[in-house]
């Protein structure tokens, strides 16, 4: 199986007035390049937790911080980086075999995820060291 490993940092396109500000996601256009099969958000999260801890092997994911703000730690297995999402035309692009953790959620923050795929437990890697020999077994 071929994955991809892809991390990318996109400014949405707002439009709106003096009356207030609008921000359009579509599937396979400019800044969605797949079908959206699932969207899903995490707001309330408790201060000092740290949410993730895991990658996908063919999930493709779009995160946008629609209220507040939190950083996303992605990991190939060779670097990590942090990104910081606060504003909402600020969205981050995670193809698979990226390890994330989502941590340092501001009070109300809400954290929004476009997936290309339904929920499915199969494409989860939870456990890091698998994750390291996946990364491994791939690039053979």
């Amino acid at each position: 199986m071929k994955y991809s490993q892809k991390i990318e940092t996109l400014k949405l396109s707002v439009n709106g007035d003096e009356t207030g500000q609008l921000i359009a996601l579509e599937s396979n256009k400019a800044v969605v390049p797949f079908d959206i099969k699932r969207v899903y958000y995490i707001y309330d999260t408790t201060p000092g937790t740290v949410r993730g801890h895991h990658a996908h092997k063919k999930l493709k994911q779009l995160l946008v911080a629609t209220s507040g703000s939190c950083t996303i730690v992605c990991d190939d297995g060779k670097e990590k980086r942090e990104f910081i999402l606060d504003w909402p035309n600020k969205a981050l692009y995670v193809e698979g075999m990226i390890w994330r953790d989502m941590k340092n959620f501001s009070k109300g923050a809400v954290l929004m995820v476009l997936a290309s795929e339904y929920y499915d437990e199969n494409d989860y890697i939870r456990d890091y060291n698998v994750f390291l020999k996946e990364l491994k077994n791939i690039k053979k």
